[in-house]
Parts: structure tokens; sequence; C-alpha cells
């Protein structure tokens, strides 16, 4: 029987991997705001996994989920992810949601790729690779800037800094992710209000809060000691996910639970209720090495001198990875387009329901949060400080 790619829906695979990761950034940055791409870091480190042999590759593979996948089998994979998971939807003058996915292998200009890798990556990655002279690292660094801003929509800036690299630097795996979307159901301007928020360590601050009551999934999640709610999007399949612990300083236990579960198993628990939505607006970045946390998942060798990447380089001379660098940009306002008339019309219905229950979701203290659909985790994150 032949070989298939793991990227189930189960707590394996794409899954398993998403939240592993977080969970090992969680664990070391609890009081810091949160928000990386599960995916597109995947996609990047698979595309190492391709130039890599022996105990690197199995490492990768192992990390990854990709157990039992041959290279040709992932390469054609992540080109189908890549080919759903980067969109823009535009409909007259009206512009719909869109996700554009930024990685790419920047490599030094004495390496040359094999020809093998510059084929697989080409049919299914178009520019994936590309070699740079890392001596110059000011004009390096503008460069990949440059690309990276021109992948996400001039969102992630200064991803790379002069510093990050020298004449010494080998090669460096580039992640970016940029989404935007509207609610499906905005939040009403004149519902946004001035309202406290309890930070990690119990400090309060005044924070601009959203409010609007309506149908949305939502559920009571006992096993978490505490409740989730998921708000669509417009012209897409993808929610917003958030978990609220029941308790102020809560966020940690979820967190620390949610590494061995699967996000689409919660998602099953939710169903339609009315409910009374009350979340925070916020706007941040999140910029960190990824190299630490990804040893923790067991992907050393792709860092170490012995390191095995022979399938990505024409020459023999030994390679490694010097670093993985990801960034995320998040921001959730009030804007969304106007309700559909089947939605207004479903809502007035159900609204007139007697004695119907209002459940109250109120977002005023540390949160996890998720952006996914039924197969792949955009983006994961947490609400620590305000």
């Amino acid at each position: 029987m032949a070989n298939t790619v793991n990227y189930s829906k189960g707590p394996a695979g794409e899954a398993k991997f998403a939240l592993q990761l977080f969970g090992q950034l969680a664990k070391s940055e609890s009081d810091r705001n949160i928000v990386l791409s599960p995916s597109s870091i995947r996609t990047g480190l698979a595309l190492a996994y391709l130039g890599a042999e022996g105990s690197t590759a199995d490492e990768l593979k192992l990390g990854l989920g990709l157990e039992g996948a041959g290279k040709n089998e992932v390469a054609e994979k992540l080109a189908q992810l890549l080919a759903k998971g980067q969109w823009e939807e535009t409909s007259g003058d009206k512009v719909g949601p869109k996700l554009k996915y930024a990685n790419r292998i920047f490599v030094a200009q004495r390496f040359q790729l094999a020809q093998a890798y510059q084929d697989l990556v080409s049919k299914n990655f178009a520019s994936a690779a590309e070699n740079v002279n890392f001596a110059q690292s000011a004009d390096t660094a503008k460069r990949i800037n440059f690309w990276v801003e021109e992948q996400t929509h001039q969102q992630i800036k200064d991803l790379i800094g002069p510093d990050s690299v020298d004449a010494d630097t080998a090669a460096i795996l580039v992640n970016a992710i940029y989404f935007k979307a509207d609610w499906q159901t905005s939040f009403p301007d004149y519902a946004t209000y001035a309202s406290d928020f309890v930070n990690h360590g119990g400090r309060k601050v005044s924070v601009d809060t959203m409010s609007q009551e309506g149908y949305f999934r939502f559920g009571e999640l006992p096993e978490l000691k505490a409740k989730a709610l998921e708000l669509s999007y417009t012209g897409t399949d993808i929610v917003f996910l958030i978990i609220l612990p029941q308790e102020e300083q809560g966020l940690a236990f979820i967190e620390d639970k949610l590494m061995d579960m699967d996000l689409n198993e919660i998602s099953s628990q939710l169903s339609r209720r009315k409910v009374c939505v009350q979340l925070p607006k916020f706007k941040f970045e999140f910029h960190l090495p990824l190299q630490a946390a990804l040893e923790e998942l067991g992907i050393k060798k792709l860092f170490s001198p012995g390191a095995n990447l022979s399938s990505l380089l024409r020459e023999s001379e030994p390679l490694h990875i010097s670093e993985v660098k990801h960034k995320a940009v998040i921001e959730i306002n009030e804007k969304g387009t106007s309700a559909s008339g089947a939605t207004y019309v479903n809502a007035a219905v159900e609204s007139l329901l007697i004695g119907e229950q209002v459940f109250e979701f109120t977002a005023d203290h540390p949160f996890f949060f998720a952006i996914k659909d039924a197969e792949n985790t955009l983006f994961l994150g947490h609400v620590s400080q305000l």
C-alpha cells in the first residue's frame, strides 16, 4: 500500500504540530501576547525537509507530523495547501477576505541548489529558495524584508535586522503570513465602550471593548474549565475560535491541556446559541526565533553542524539552518459586512423564541484564540496583556 501524507484532522499531523509548537512558546512567553501561524511555519520547514536526508529528514518528518510520506507526496500536498491558502476575493468594488503566505529559504551565494531540489520546489511552490550574499548584511536584510513586505501587503516589516546575518551565515528560513477578513456579523461601532481587562498577573486596565448580541456557535468546556465561542468571517469557512477560562488567571491550565487535544473536536462541541459577546479590540505583532521551541519538538539536527541537507545543494559542503524566524500580525476590530438577508431573517425568526436563554461571553481576562478551518490552523495565539 502506498504511503500517504498524514495531514489528519485529529491530534496528529498539522493539528498536533500546531498545538505543541504553540504550547512550547506559551510556556516561555506567558506574559506576552502571542500570534503565530503554524501552517506557514510547517510549510516552510517542510521545504527544508525536501532537501534533507538521514536523521535530519527523519526528525523533520516526525516533528512536523509527516511520517510515512515520500518527498513527492509532501511537495504535492503542500502545493495543494498553498493553492487553497492564498486567495483574495472581490465582488464589484468590494474587497473580500485575503490570505497570503510568505515562505522562502535564503541560501548563501557560495552554495548552489541541487537541480532535483530546484525542480521539486519550482514545480510545486514557484520560487521557494534564493541565493543571497550574507556578507553584505544590510543589503541582504533589506532584500529579505522587501520580499516579505510585498508578500504580506506591507503589513509585516523589518523581519530581519542587519545584525541577524553575516558572512558565516549559511541559510535562513523565513516565514510570514497575512490574513484579513470581515466578520460575518460586524460589531456596531456605537456598542464599543471602555471596560476593564484583567491582564496576566492581575493588573486591571481600561480597554476598548466591542459588544453585540446574536447567534454564534458557543459551548461550555468543563474539561478545560472554560467556555468557547466561534465568530465566522464572511466569504470563507475560516473561523475565529476563542477559548476563555472561567478563572481570570486560568489560561496556563487551558494551554497545557490543549497540547494533547484537537481544536476540531472542541469546535464539534459548540452549537448555535444566542450569545451576548464582549470582546476587546486589539492589534499586536509577535516576532520570535523558533529554534528553541522546535528543538523541544525534536527538530534538532537541522540546526547543528551535523545537519544533512545534502539534497538541497549541488556541493557536498556541510549546510545547516542558522535560524528560523517567524513574524505574524493580527488586528481585531468592529469591521464586518452587513448581515445578508437570509441571516437577518433567520435571526429575526429565532429571536421570537419565548424564554430563550442568552449566554454571556465576556472576554475580560487572558484568553486563547485560533483562526482555522477544518483542515488547517492558520493562526494560534493568546491575549495576555492589553
